[in-house]
């Protein structure tokens, strides 16, 4: 849970705690060997205790840091009745795989790992699931077409009465890109001072969010922002901060992001008083718009004012059309945009698709995440710091902590 004023808490409805039955497969002595290679009629039997997916087919962007991007979700089962422990997850080009290009071991790997049964990070019991999180990034932009993960882990050898774990090494098949490159958009708010929350560089919230819906685990988050306003003064809230309009952001407009039709508009429910989100798992966004657009793509905008939409399904919008206000309905603490694009129509039960803004005025950072969110929900200004980096920026994603200037309402 991300402890905040501000931001959806749609990441802690939904806490993964299953787990799959136990599986004891009878697996003979034949040593595990590389998944990927050739199998002839004469191979030995490749037995692999660790079957892995990954949830998308990851496309590359850039971030207001420079660096380009690759994120996506790794799935392991633990296909045996044996514990396994994980040692070094490593990420190659799959056409030479000595090429790596992302490697995690040690606490690096149990950060970015999550434990459904919570158990130690590290470990896989029998027919445990791990999901593990992962952001490679590149100060290129000439990612491998294909992926193969590296899996180095330790457990008993295949047949043998003994325990003892022993070393091996699974190499998943190829986990191709996508072909796509990240959407182009105008940006969901205008004006000065807004405020990136969650997205694809957080640890928690968002970025964690993958849920199981539709009989498949789902992540429509991956690239999704809560979105404040700083006012001149630097403050996002002030005291009294119970009363909604203390917000900077509290009804400001909201606009369309692209060409395309409106498919969906929840207009029900009443603004929450801060911090009492309304705990609602079948519609945490509140009132919402979601637009459906020419590449096929749907933006999703949540936690509206109650009675302020100015569409209706089945109309066309333009960008930088005038859509909604912004308020605080929904499983929401406090005043701010939700903002992501997915592959369907679902709110949660889609595929997160990464998207860059056209253009935009990068102005600073908050100098620390953890002190800015104690801030707002005290009603004290935040800190901010130059990075160097301030200026014109286009067809970038804002990364977590950015403070950025979008072009007045057209």
């Amino acid at each position: 849970m991300v402890k905040t004023s501000k931001v959806s808490h749609w990441a802690s409805l939904l806490l993964l705690s299953w787990c799959l039955l136990p599986l004891t497969p009878a697996l003979p002595a034949q040593a595990q060997g590389d998944s990927a290679a050739m199998t002839t009629a004469t191979s030995p039997v490749n037995w692999t205790e660790l079957i892995t997916y990954t949830t998308t087919r990851p496309r590359p962007f850039r971030g207001t840091d420079g660096k380009y991007n690759l994120v996506y979700e790794l799935v392991i089962t633990n296909y045996t009745g044996n514990s396994i422990t994980l040692k070094e997850i490593a990420v190659a080009d799959s056409l030479d795989r000595k090429k790596i290009i992302h490697s995690l071991t040690g606490e690096a790997l149990k950060a970015a790992i999550l434990s459904p049964a919570k158990t130690p990070a590290l470990t896989l019991k029998g027919a445990e699931t791990k999901i593990v999180f992962l952001n490679i990034e590149s100060d290129k932009p000439d990612f491998p077409a294909a992926l193969a993960h590296h899996i180095q882990y330790q457990s008993p050898k295949l047949g043998s009465k003994s325990k003892t774990p022993v070393n091996k090494t699974l190499v998943t098949p190829p986990t191709s890109l996508h072909p796509d490159k990240a959407v182009v958009i105008s940006p969901p708010l205008r004006g000065k001072g807004w405020l990136a929350i969650g997205g694809y560089a957080s640890s928690i919230g968002h970025r964690r969010a993958l849920f199981p819906i539709d009989n498949k685990l789902q992540l429509s988050q991956r690239y999704a922002i809560d979105w404040l306003q700083v006012s001149e003064d630097n403050y996002t809230t002030k005291a009294p901060v119970d009363k909604l309009e203390n917000a900077t952001c509290f009804l400001k407009p909201v606009f369309a992001v692209a060409p395309g039709t409106v498919v969906g508009v929840v207009n029900r429910y009443d603004s929450q008083p801060e911090n009492k989100p309304s705990g609602d798992l079948e519609y945490p966004g509140g009132n919402t718009i979601t637009i459906k657009h020419e590449d096929g793509n749907y933006s999703f905008y949540a936690h509206l004012l109650k009675d302020s939409i100015k569409v209706k399904e089945g109309d066309r919008v333009t960008p930088g059309q005038h859509i909604a206000t912004l308020g605080n309905s929904g499983n929401t603490t406090g005043p701010h945009l939700h903002f992501h694009i997915t592959s369907g129509p679902g709110t949660l039960g889609a595929d997160g698709i990464p998207y860059v803004f056209d253009q935009f005025e990068l102005s600073g950072n908050v100098s620390s995440m953890e002190d800015c969110l104690k801030s707002d929900s005290q009603g004290k200004p935040i800190g901010i710091v130059k990075t160097g980096k301030e200026g014109t920026h286009k067809e970038e994603l804002v990364k977590e902590g950015a403070i950025v200037d979008f072009a007045p309402a057209p």
